[in-house]
């Protein structure tokens, strides 16, 4: 857990899969949720995705419960660090990288070992006048200036062998047009890429 001072007497930043929403997220995980429809586990079993832009790791615990071999990458130590070991007490199939994504996607652009997906959650810009979560501004302090998105796209579309899954807000425009279709929940959009 990492704890850091604001205005309001301090914050906590942890990565635990065992109590909260999470937990409850992860008991009713089906694989008709959008995020696993998305990624094609509502039609198939889908044995490897790469979670690109991992951070507190809880898309990527999703679809590690509902029967996936996830590798996280996450560029910013401390957040790695969480994850790991939050994946660690969890015994959950989810390998951790330390890495930043766009170079290692690029490195492992090889036939043996591709993903079939590649999935892509940008920190969302801020829309409106209300304050994000607490933690989400932990993430985006911790993180800095944000990844190049549309190079990170362009990056994963070279690797994934079926699809790129990008994450979205509802108002936000999708990274490239070509979007194959979308797939909406409550609160955000999945852009689905296929291959040409």
């Amino acid at each position: 857990m990492l704890r850091a001072p604001d205005s309001e007497g301090g914050y906590e930043l942890a990565a635990g899969f065992t109590e909260g929403a999470i937990a409850r997220r992860l008991r009713t995980a089906r694989r008709t949720d959008p995020l696993p429809r998305a990624i094609g586990m509502h039609r198939r079993q889908i044995n490897h995705v790469i979670d690109a832009t991992a951070g507190l790791g809880r898309d990527a615990m999703v679809l590690a419960q509902l029967g996936c071999a996830v590798t996280a990458i996450e560029r910013v130590p401390a957040l790695c660090f969480l994850l790991q070991v939050a994946a660690k007490e969890c015994d959950a199939a989810i390998k951790v990288l330390c890495a930043e994504a766009e170079p290692w996607l690029r490195e492992h652009n090889v036939a043996a070992g591709r993903p079939e997906v590649v999935y892509l959650d940008p920190m969302f810009a801020a829309i409106g006048k209300a304050q994000v979560k607490k933690e989400m501004q932990a993430c985006r302090a911790l993180a800095g200036a944000p990844t190049d998105a549309h190079a990170l796209l362009t990056a994963a579309r070279e690797v994934a062998q079926d699809r790129v899954v990008v994450k979205r807000h509802p108002r936000h425009e999708p990274l490239a047009s070509d979007v194959s279709f979308e797939v909406k929940s409550d609160r955000v959009r999945f852009d689905v890429y296929l291959p040409a």
